[in-house]
């Protein structure tokens, strides 16, 4: 009997042969899709994993203002961090553009080639890939820059650039204005030095050692020695002389005071080491004077000589008994020179007192100027150190961007993976139901003849598995060739600059590619038979069917052409909905597709339209007064995360009336106005309130929503330039960026970055590009999809209504009467059914789009045009014509004789 029922396989593949046929189709184009979205995303998430591996992908780096010596090197490289110099130079070509001049790294970061060699002596370089891709250099060529040309030996790329982004900055890619050089050490060194090149960055990576976390490193790195005198850089010295300027100028005028007090003491203490000469001088000139004026007085017979001390009493006598004028002239010649002996004497104590004051006002202004040192040290806090920047792998733009970029795709395969084992199971079931059904009398014979359940149950899953397991082989070996993952892996190697990886085959990937489809189909088709083949023989044999439930109703109609539709429509009520409920499934993955290009172009127009401004300049060195014509800001960056995923925010800080945003910050520290992309994937209205981080400093900032700004870019919040200046403790006229219509004579050494609108229309596009795989193959299934199951489904409620239509064809009703009676009932069905599936389904899909999204910082705009309705509309509809062409076929072959079957 097995035999017997062996040979039913092939009578049954060869009478329904157009049926599996698409069935075949339906599992491979699904698997196909899946395979293809997931594969490819696995092959850049693993290659990047084992790229970095291999080439010792750093931890993170840091850049320093002076390079570190070999002495501190050895500190940080305690407990086995490895720390490795990656210095590098800017430098143009002769058509303007940028190559970043490295030497060939040694232990991290390593080069991965495409072709070619590493350099090998001076004026030999490898050049990055895409670079090269895009400006047409080959092996061989020459390139000049810098004022010196260099042989292309390589191409090839590295880990820590694998998006190569001149400045992290930067809103994308642009590798045809930008790549990286790498060359010996003699051949950098010779550069460097050549008259007239930028400065150079002192940029280190590392990789932890063991027990060393990256914060460990960052300290050891600041409690490095620093004396700022001798960075070369000439705006971070001049931005140290604004800083420092009122304490110099403080310092200065301590000094002047230290230096006067100096000479003052030096001064007087000259002057009282001759004071006793001084004094003596006085004394002798006065004792000689009254010497001579005693010989005069005793000439004139004065009775005792005269001393300083009688002289006056001596003179009063003589001059009251002889009233001479000579005498009285003498007396007062002697009180002026005793008076000036006597001033003298005074003079010289007094300059003595003064010498010791001004001793201890010198000593009093050295305790000043060490007591000012520590005043000062305490007010005017730089707390400089070494250290320039200092990031982690994880917090790089640049490191594992694509593989960043490629989790959409695996996030998309995986639903759309979802999506359509669920629409297997479900056409899987609706046919297997059907087949029973129209063999019901054969199974019942089979009963009746002794063949048992177990073998019944084992012969109808075989082929339903078979067939499968052939469309999952077929769709897998697509899948996994470049017609599938390769063609999904173009646009990130046309975008990232990474190595060619190899593909991968995921366990679990197989085993959904190989194994579900057939296991499906063996679990429904174990379910639906063992539950139709509990019936008994005899009833199996009469084909015994349900009655409907529905009610009997009277229609108001006239012809009966109409009536017949409406009863042949209520009584496949059943089959109806089996059509819809296919209909909803296979749309979710046309329209996660639709989705995904809303999503792109409306980021791409967006972002280019709601940038009004043509310039932005982020400084690193603000200058005291703006450019002309410029409008200020200030610009903080924090985080958020949403899914799992940590996002940037940028805060930027408005002056009021700001020509170039669509926001109007109020005062407050904690007031700001978010932008429609926050407002779109946090949902916060006016009033709420929101909170952001900056895990740099460990410190959450919460923020109350008072407006929401037509200004789509990344994730962005708008403050008062003022307020913001006091919530991060900045002087009252700091700001960091300016924005300008037309472009401004700033010195590159002053700024981080500058953005142009051009670059951002460019940049705009890249979403879409990078996506457009993943939306043509969503689009492309999701439709062959779309009409396998509108075919199969339709198929089906014509089988069911073949006993019917072969009925009608005995009472002699035309093919196109016929046509009429059946398939315009459907028709109805379709078109009525496509107006509940479309916004159901797209109800479904905007639901758990914000997952496909979660690492990327946009908005999230999903709505359609009405126009894209009515043609996804009009596309249900010519679908269902081009379909109904092939069940006319079908009709065409139900014989009269149909009717007779199945009749005792």
């Amino acid at each position: 009997m097995n035999r017997v029922l062996r040979k039913r396989l092939l009578r049954e593949l060869k009478s329904n042969f157009g049926r599996y046929l698409a069935l075949i189709l339906l599992i491979a184009m699904g698997i196909y899709m899946v395979v293809s979205m997931i594969g490819s995303s696995e092959v850049i998430l693993q290659g990047t994993d084992r790229w970095q591996e291999q080439s010792c992908c750093e931890d993170g780096q840091f850049s320093v203002f002076v390079p570190l010596t070999d002495k501190e090197l050895d500190v940080l490289s305690q407990k086995g961090t490895v720390i490795e110099p990656m210095f590098n130079l800017d430098i143009m070509t002769d058509h303007n553009k940028v190559l970043r001049l490295f030497r060939t790294r040694e232990q991290i970061d390593r080069i991965t080639l495409e072709e070619g060699r590493l350099a090998e002596k001076d004026g030999e370089a490898v050049l990055e890939k895409r670079f090269a891709a895009c400006n047409g250099f080959h092996i061989g060529d020459t390139v000049k820059a810098g004022g010196a040309e260099f042989t292309v030996t390589g191409l090839g790329s590295v880990p820590d650039y694998d998006a190569p982004l001149r400045n992290l900055a930067d809103s994308g890619i642009q590798s045809e204005l930008f790549g990286l050089l790498f060359v010996t050490q003699d051949c950098y060194d010779r550069v460097c030095a050549m008259d007239g090149q930028r400065a150079q960055e002192y940029t280190y990576a590392y990789c932890l050692g063991r027990g060393i976390s990256h914060d460990d490193l960052k300290e050891q790195i600041r409690r490095l020695n620093f004396d700022y005198t001798k960075v070369e850089d000439s705006y971070f010295q001049e931005t140290i002389r604004d800083l420092l300027k009122e304490r110099s100028e403080i310092e200065d005028g301590i000094a002047d005071l230290q230096d006067g007090s100096q000479e003052l003491s030096e001064g007087l203490v000259d002057l009282t080491d001759n004071s006793g000469k001084l004094c003596d001088g006085a004394e002798t000139l006065f004792s000689a004077y009254l010497q001579q004026a005693d010989a005069a007085v005793r000439a004139a017979g004065a009775p005792a000589p005269l001393t300083a001390d009688n002289y006056g009493k001596q003179l009063d006598a003589l001059i009251a008994a002889t009233h001479s004028e000579d005498l009285r002239a003498l007396k007062a010649s002697l009180d002026a020179v005793a008076a000036l002996r006597d001033g003298i004497a005074a003079y010289t104590e007094g300059a003595d007192a003064a010498a010791d004051g001004a001793r201890a006002l010198s000593s009093g202004m050295d305790d000043l100027s060490g007591g000012m040192e520590e005043l000062l040290d305490e007010v005017f806090d730089l707390d400089i150190d070494n250290l320039t920047a200092f990031l982690r792998a994880d917090e790089n733009g640049r490191i594992s961007a694509a593989a960043g970029d490629v989790v959409i795709n695996k996030i998309g395969g995986i639903v759309a993976g979802i999506i359509v084992l669920i629409l297997f199971a479900y056409v899987i079931s609706v046919f297997i139901v059907h087949q029973i059904e129209q063999e019901s009398s054969v199974i019942g014979a089979l009963y009746a003849l002794g063949v048992r359940k177990g073998n019944l149950l084992r012969h109808y899953i075989t082929l339903p598995t078979i067939i499968a397991f052939l469309g999952a082989v077929i769709g897998a070996a697509i899948g996994f060739t470049p017609a599938g993952i390769g063609q999904q892996l173009m646009d990130s190697y046309h975008y990232y600059s990474l190595p060619d990886f190899d593909y991968v085959f995921p366990p679990y990937l197989l085993a959904y590619a190989f194994l579900m489809p057939p296991l499906i189909s063996a679990a429904v088709n174990a379910i639906v038979i063992h539950k139709r083949l509990s019936q008994t023989a005899l009833s199996l044999l009469r084909n015994e069917q349900h009655a409907g439930s529905y009610r009997q109703f009277r229609i108001r109609a006239k012809r009966f052409d109409r009536v017949f539709r409406i009863r042949q429509m209520i009584r496949e009520l059943r089959s109806g909905i089996t059509v819809l409920f296919g209909m909803y499934i296979a749309l979710l993955v046309v329209l996660l597709g639709c989705n995904t290009y809303t999503l792109c172009t409306d980021v791409r127009d967006r972002n280019v339209a709601d940038t009004r401004y043509g310039y932005m300049y982020l400084y690193k060195y603000p200058e005291e007064k703006a450019p002309a014509g410029s409008e200020r800001a200030y610009v903080e960056g924090l985080k958020t995360e949403i899914g799992g995923y940590t996002l940037e925010v940028s805060v930027i800080g408005l002056e009021e009336n700001s020509r170039y945003f669509d926001a109007d910050p109020q005062k407050g520290k904690s007031k700001a106005v978010v932008n429609t992309s926050i407002h779109e994937r946090l949902g916060c209205e006016i009033g709420d309130r929101v909170i952001f981080s900056d895990p740099a400093a460990d410190t959450d900032y919460s923020f109350t929503v008072t407006g929401i700004a037509n200004y789509s870019p990344g994730f962005t919040v708008f403050m008062d330039i003022r307020s913001m200046r006091e919530l991060f403790g900045k002087d009252d006229d700091y700001y960091n960026a300016v924005f300008s219509d037309t472009a401004l004579d700033i010195d590159e050494g002053r700024l981080y970055s500058v953005t142009t609108k051009g670059e951002i229309r460019q940049n705009a596009s890249v979403f879409i590009n990078i996506m457009t795989s993943f939306i043509v193959v969503l689009l492309a299934a999701g439709t062959i999809i779309f009409c396998v199951v509108m075919y199969l489904m339709l198929s089906v409620m014509i089988d069911r209504s073949a006993q019917g239509i072969s009925l009608i064809k005995i009472f002699g009703y035309r093919p196109k009467e016929v046509r009429r009676l059946y398939l315009q009932g459907n028709f109805y069905i379709v078109a009525v059914g496509a107006l509940i599936c479309i916004p159901a389904a797209k109800l479904t899909i905007d639901a758990i789009y914000p997952i496909f999204i979660s690492n990327v910082a946009c908005g999230m705009r999903l709505s359609y045009p009405w126009y894209a309705y009515a043609g996804i509309y009009a596309a249900i509809l010519l679908v269902y014509a081009a379909i109904n062409v092939l069940l006319m076929r079908k009709i065409n072959r139900i014989t009269p004789a149909e009717v007779l079957k199945n009749r005792e």
